[in-house]
């Protein structure tokens, strides 16, 4: 018999089946790798897409609660005298400043936008995860004719934030008869001024610090700037009015978030015409941590941390230190972060939403802080009856 010739008919009808032989493991985690890499790739594609949808979408701020109409102005103004401490060109400062204000019954016209296009992607701080701003529609006219003479409210916006951030607090404020006269700190975040041209953010307009003391003495740094350019733009639209007409500083109010809300304090601490302070969860860094404030002063203060690190330590410390010496008013409201005390909560921003914002829904707390801030001054600004902000403060639950 050929053996060579192949297998007898009972070997080919009895053939034994071999299992197949495995790949070699590299060659089976590379593919499952591959098909990992590829429903990432899809996904992030179809979150890109999501994204792009979602920001998009108009967005409406709240309504005004009060009875006027709201009119907004821009205008540039430079500080001859002074070197902008946040340039290294040597340039005198030069400011952005929005004013919102009462306008007369019968005023109609275009809508202010709530920024400049020329402005919208500079403060578009997530890019695709973040709001376009040109799709955000606020309830002013643009340089609508001022109805009297609204006494001032100097508003500071927050650390790398424009005042258009605030746009739903500046508003309501002008609804009920205020000027809100907010100034962009240039050098601190990037300004666009009415004429087009762009001042962009530096380093030393902003703050940094591997520890408490670093920190507090760069951010001291930091604000001391920003009350000086407060005190340049009252002096100057007091001897100057604006265009839209003259505001009342004889009895002005200060207002600010975060750093922004420190200022507020220290620029009310300098001011003898200072009639109220308010400050939006804004550590104090200035000397005012250390004397307290003689005008009424509010500071309405995001949720506790837990647990309180070094920089909240030091914080609280210098709250019951101003709270102990001068006319102090301090409260929390439940469910609140930082970034709560701005417009970020009422847009499309993701990222915020899991790092700077809390649980508190957005318009809730934009109705919160409105009332609180309003009540506040109605009462020290305005006279109104004692108890004023009292009885407002106390139909919020989340108020502690």
């Amino acid at each position: 018999m050929n053996l060579a010739a192949g297998p007898s008919v009972m070997d080919r009808g009895h053939q034994v089946v071999r299992p197949k032989a495995k790949r070699p493991l590299p060659v089976r985690v590379l593919r499952f790798l591959g098909g990992l890499a590829f429903a990432l790739v899809i996904g992030v594609m179809v979150a890109i897409a999501f994204s792009a949808v979602i920001r998009s979408q108009s967005r409406i701020l709240p309504a005004v609660t009060g009875a006027s109409p709201v009119g907004r102005a821009e205008l540039a103004l430079t500080d001859a005298s002074r070197t902008d401490p946040f340039a290294t060109d040597g340039r005198p400062r030069e400011l952005a400043v929005w004013i919102w204000y009462p306008a007369t019954a019968a005023s109609t016209g275009q809508a202010a936008p709530y920024v400049p296009a020329p402005w919208a992607g500079l403060v578009d701080n997530e890019g695709l995860l973040s709001q376009d701003l040109q799709t955000v529609h606020a309830h002013s006219i643009a340089d609508a004719p001022l109805d009297g003479k609204p006494p001032v409210v100097i508003l500071f916006p927050g650390l790398g934030q424009p005042v258009a951030m605030y746009t739903a607090m500046a508003e309501d404020l002008a609804s009920h008869g205020y000027a809100v006269v907010g100034i962009n700190p240039t050098g601190s975040t990037t300004v666009v001024f009415p004429d087009g041209h762009i001042v962009p953010a530096t380093a030393l307009g902003n703050v940094s610090g591997a520890d408490v003391p670093s920190w507090y003495a760069n951010a001291e740094k930091v604000t001391n700037v920003w009350v000086a350019d407060a005190a340049f733009v009252v002096e100057t639209l007091t001897a100057d009015p604006p265009e839209i007409g003259a505001l009342d500083f004889g009895r002005l109010a200060y207002l600010g978030h975060s750093l922004g809300g420190a200022a507020s304090f220290e620029a009310c601490r300098q001011d003898a015409q200072c009639a109220a302070a308010v400050n939006l969860d804004g550590t104090l860094w200035t000397e005012v941590r250390h004397t307290g404030l003689e005008p009424p002063s509010l500071a309405v203060r995001a949720a506790p941390k837990e647990p309180c690190d070094a920089f909240c330590e030091a914080a609280d410390a210098d709250f019951a230190t101003v709270d102990a010496i001068g006319d102090s008013t301090q409260l929390r409201v439940a469910g609140s972060q930082h970034m709560n005390f701005s417009d970020m909560g009422l847009m499309w921003r993701p990222l915020g939403h899991l790092v700077s914002l809390g649980a508190i829904d957005a318009e809730r707390m934009t109705a919160i802080t409105r009332a609180l801030v309003v009540s506040f001054l109605d009462e020290h600004v305005r006279d109104a009856a004692a108890g004023t902000f009292a009885t407002t403060a106390s139909g919020y639950a989340e108020v502690r």
